[in-house]
């Protein structure tokens, strides 16, 4: 058998077969690999372009007011209770991006009295600055949300001119207290609302309002009807305030003489006496003075007794006796005189549900409905 003698150059060809075979299979493998690496750099991308768009969300729908007034391209409704049309727009940074949040106007408010709140959907555009498919990239990941909201109006129920859980005890037959709305916009209320056997006057005093007063309830029957969370608001937790008493000095009158627009929520602790007029919210946890000819416009929350001495008047909505909702307080019996709010000489106490909204208007807010989260929002 002859054996074959031309085998030159056989290897060479194999190599190369060999090394391009091998070549492909690595471009394939690192093709694959940073296929892999964009795929899972872009699931993070949309994971925290997700998570801003929450987070700037809920900043949003807690903080819409401050938002607002913060940054010169912002442009928000001034009172979404009062137009028919229009939407809040707020642009703002997050770590790791920024946010743009659209709450457009689906239904305006209807009514005044008995109302159905203003219908938005809110939309909020989460981009995620940092994560990058390549380091030259420029493309940031981004996700919307959104969600149907509501604008809540109905931060107080007013149920009387004064409130006193302790008992109130007027003395003399001039001045007022008048449950019917010096506003003209809400139907009247109770003149006087105190627990059964805890009013007592002199001089023939009557209040006016529907009814003008109410005695019909025991203290026990009475709380639950008084829908103020008392101990959150102590907290701070509730409300938030814009005045520490006595961390910070009260407001003086030329303060509020200075710019009429300011409503502001004053927490007081301890035993206090009013020092000047003003309008607002007066958040006590003790007892509380009024004297003289000072005036006060919006709400007044007392936890303790509050007495008012002199020609003063108080137009908005007055609570007194608020420590007896604090859990685990003492509950007098029915009749107890000694801790009632006292009433001295002529004065004014009558019911304004403008100065009411007026008080509150910080506190409004949008409220989420439930069952109406969508978390993918088209985007163009």
């Amino acid at each position: 058998m002859h054996a074959l003698k031309n085998r030159v150059g056989f290897a060479l060809p194999l190599v190369v077969i060999f090394m391009v075979v091998l070549s492909f299979a690595l471009a394939a493998g690192l093709a694959a690999t940073a296929a892999e690496g964009s795929t899972s750099t872009a699931q993070r991308g949309q994971n925290k372009a997700y998570q801003i768009a929450e987070l700037g969300l809920q900043k949003f729908l807690v903080k819409r007011d401050s938002l607002c007034s913060a940054t010169s391209w912002s442009t928000c409704i001034a009172d979404p209770s009062l137009v028919t049309s229009g939407q809040d727009s707020v642009n703002f940074a997050i770590p790791g991006g920024y946010v743009v949040v659209v709450a457009k106007m689906l239904r305006p408010q209807q009514g005044t009295k008995d109302t159905i709140p203003a219908l938005f959907f809110v939309r909020a555009r989460g981009v995620d600055s940092t994560t990058k498919l390549r380091g030259s990239d420029t493309t940031s990941s981004v996700r919307s949300i959104g969600m149907m909201i509501q604008w809540s109006t109905a931060t107080m129920k007013v149920s009387g001119a004064w409130v006193s859980l302790s008992g109130l005890d007027k003395q003399g037959a001039a001045g007022q207290i008048d449950g019917n709305d010096q506003c003209g916009r809400k139907p009247a209320v109770a003149g006087v609302l105190v627990p059964k056997g805890d009013y007592t006057t002199s001089g023939g005093f009557v209040p006016t309002g529907n009814p003008p007063l109410d005695t019909s309830k025991t203290l026990a029957q009475l709380e639950p009807t008084i829908t103020i969370n008392w101990a959150a608001i102590l907290d701070s937790a509730a409300i938030p305030v814009d005045f520490n008493i006595p961390q910070d000095p009260f407001p003086t009158a030329d303060w509020f003489l200075a710019d009429t627009s300011r409503w502001p929520v004053i927490r007081i602790h301890g035993d206090y006496s009013l020092p000047n007029a003003g309008r607002g919210i007066i958040i006590a946890d003790g007892n509380f003075t009024i004297s003289g000819s000072n005036m006060w416009n919006g709400i007044i929350l007392i936890g303790g007794q509050l007495t008012s001495d002199g020609n003063n008047t108080t137009s908005g909505a007055t609570v007194s006796g608020l420590n007896y909702k604090l859990p685990g307080a003492p509950q007098p019996p029915p009749g107890y005189i000694n801790d009632n709010a006292t009433a001295n000489g002529t004065k004014s106490y009558v019911y304004n549900s403008c100065y009411v909204s007026r008080a509150t208007k910080s506190l409004k807010h949008y409220v989420p409905m439930a069952d109406t989260w969508i978390d993918d929002v088209p985007i163009w």
